[in-house]
Parts: C-alpha cells; structure tokens; sequence
C-alpha cells in the first residue's frame, strides 16, 4: 500500500511531535461533517505522516470531494451504516503498516496523544491494544460502568503511564498487526455497543495484554445515535452473547434470568410504546434463549418490525 500523509495542501502550521513509527488510522463517520472536519484537522496536527482512511456510512459526495482537495492523500471507503464493527473491519482491511489505529470520526486527539500510545507499545512488549483515557465534553472520564472504576484509580496513581485493564472503549485503540493476524478484527454480528469488549476479550485469550494509557482524548459521544429501543435492544443482546462466549453455563443461567426479570418489569413500568416494546424484547430473548438476531436489517436504521409496527 502506499505510503500516504494527511498533510493539507499548504503545510503552514507547525507539528509539536512526530514519531518515526508507520501508522494507520481508521476513522468511522456518519452523517456529522462538522464533528469531522474538525477531527481530520486534529489528525492532521496530531500524526501528520499518519495514513488515513475514512470510512463513512453516510457518505455526502460533495463533502467527501472537499475533504479530499483539502487533504489529497486521504482514502475515502463508502459503506453502508451495518455497524460499527464492520466500518473498522473495511478500514482495516486497507492497511498495511505495523501499527494500525481505528477510531469514531467524534473522537478529536491532542498532538501527543499518538506518541503516548506508541511509547505505551514499545515499552511493554506483550501489550497489543493500548487506548487513551477518554473524557467527555464536560472534562469527566468515559463511563464504563462501576467495575471499570478501579481502574481509572490504578491510572491516576501513574501519572503519564498506562495500566492493564481487561478491555479498552472502541473509541479509539491502537493496534499492533501481529493483533489481527492472529485474532482478526472486529465482530460485525455485534451491530452496536459491545464490539470493542468482545474483540479485547479475545485478545487477552490470544495472550496479549490491554493497556489503558493516561493521555487523554476529547469523546463527543453519541454524536449520530438515533433515538430507539432497538439500540437498547441491541446492547442487551450483545451483552448477553460475551456472557455466552467467555463465561461458564452458571454465568450464562444467571444472566438469562436477570434479563427475563429486568425485561418483565421493564415492560411493566414503560411510560412509552419504545421502550416497552423494547423491554418485551428483551423478556422474550431471555425466555427463549434466542440473541442471535439484532433488531436491525441490513443497516442501523433499517429497524425490524418490532420497532416500526405497534406491537
């Protein structure tokens, strides 16, 4: 593949850092050209001899034609909006360099936020997937739930350093090749949430270490998320299906009980035809032991008849 920078047309504005690494970004966008813009500018300052493709699931052709006179070597895939999973896989596929980052076109990066992520490599060998500490727009870390707490406390005692954390958000991770060769990408039957966790959960099992890295990013989040029960849906079943694959059949009974109990009562107390339907969904998955199917067709906005038809 060839060797591509992002830099702009006139390169007038001077680069803090530099690393001697070849890198390959992925971004994923849909349908936010001003969020972007702006990420594509970071980019441009952050690793300027980085390769990046853009993979966009709502492609703007006249958009995507003035992103690409204003920054000529960058690589442009059109895809349909499937998930998550399979934009970066698409992307993925288009590079080539032993370091590869993917990351949501809402994620803006600082000038050493690359740097940091490859020290973070080099300095621990068996680490195959670094991250940086997300913070939202209001200067708080990424919720990841109360079990991740932990670690965010073990990284605020390494000040500049990095921790092993079991799995690390998809918002953006960096990436050694040898990572996907022997674990592949991501998994695209995972249509929304849950992708990043199940694909460092197989990483760990491939004998490879997650590092969370204390260097921050800005995380916009939920910057083109449409409004529907089938997202909560989606979350659940994704869920489900990691207790599925990596934890033990009391695990898995536990969890499908849980479910049928948070599901009834859900449905029960809604105050909305969305989430009720949602959380009968939900009761029914877990009564049936039936996860397989997303709520979507053949994109995310292609929704299934449970939530376009009153039930």
């Amino acid at each position: 593949m060839r060797s591509l920078s992002l830099g702009r047309h006139a390169s007038g504005r001077g680069i803090v850092t530099s690393m001697t690494e070849p890198l390959s970004v992925v971004v994923v966008h849909h349908r936010t050209p001003e969020i972007l813009e702006v990420c594509l500018e970071r980019l441009a300052h952050g690793a300027p001899d980085a390769t990046v493709v853009l993979v966009d699931t709502g492609p703007d052709a006249e958009h995507l034609a003035r992103l690409v006179e204003t920054y000529p070597s960058l690589e442009v895939v059109q895809a349909p909006n499937h998930s998550y999973a399979h934009a970066v896989n698409l992307g993925l596929r288009r590079t080539r360099s032993r370091l590869v980052a993917h990351m949501n076109a809402d994620v803006y990066v600082e000038p050493g936020t690359f740097p940091a992520l490859v020290a973070a490599l080099e300095r621990h060998p068996g680490t195959g997937v670094v991250a940086p500490l997300a913070r939202t727009p209001s200067g708080r870390r990424q919720d990841h739930g109360l079990p991740y707490h932990p670690h965010y406390l073990r990284l605020s005692l390494r000040p500049g350093g990095s921790v092993r954390v079991p799995w690390l958000t998809g918002c953006l991770q960096l990436i050694r090749r040898e990572v996907l060769e022997r674990c592949g990408g991501f998994d695209p039957s995972l249509r929304f949430y849950n992708d990043d966790m199940e694909f460092c959960l197989r990483v760990r099992a491939a004998g490879f270490d997650c590092r969370l890295v204390d260097v921050p990013v800005l995380h916009l989040g939920g910057s083109s998320t449409p409004a529907s029960g089938a997202f909560l849906v989606e979350g659940v079943r994704g869920g489900y299906q990691l207790t599925r694959r990596f934890l033990p059949r009391p695990a898995r009974a536990m969890h499908r009980t849980a479910l049928w109990a948070w599901g009834t009562a859900g449905a029960t107390l809604a105050r909305d035809d969305q989430r009720r339907r949602a959380f009968h969904r939900i009761a029914a998955m877990a009564r049936s032991g039936t996860f397989d199917d997303a709520p979507f067709g053949t994109t995310l906005q292609d929704l299934d008849g449970a939530f376009t038809d009153r039930p």
